[in-house]
């Protein structure tokens, strides 16, 4: 699965936010330097579906906010809107 994300990276807090435009945002409190919102942001997704951040891998984005990150064997699948977000952008596998 490919998802397709939209990081504000420094934020005052981590959270998940809404899916806009097919893009999940993540608020990430790590700096955008030496990949550490990159790190955080593979963390969190692993988290949130359920698997080892090995299995969250970064496709395309490294030095952008916006990023896809493929999901391998998620056990966990977020709720339905973001799903139905994922699919009409063309983030499903």
């Amino acid at each position: 699965m490919i998802i397709n994300i939209r990081v504000q990276a420094r934020s005052s807090r981590l959270a998940v936010g809404n899916v806009k435009n097919g893009r999940l945002r993540l608020r990430l409190t790590a700096p955008p330097v030496d990949g550490k919102a990159n790190q955080q942001a593979i963390k969190l997704l692993a988290r949130l579906f359920a698997v080892a951040p090995s299995q969250v891998e970064l496709v395309r984005g490294k030095a952008s906010r916006d990023k896809s990150f493929r999901i391998i064997n998620a056990t966990r699948i977020p709720p339905n809107a973001f799903i139905d977000a994922c699919n009409s952008s063309g983030g499903n596998t």
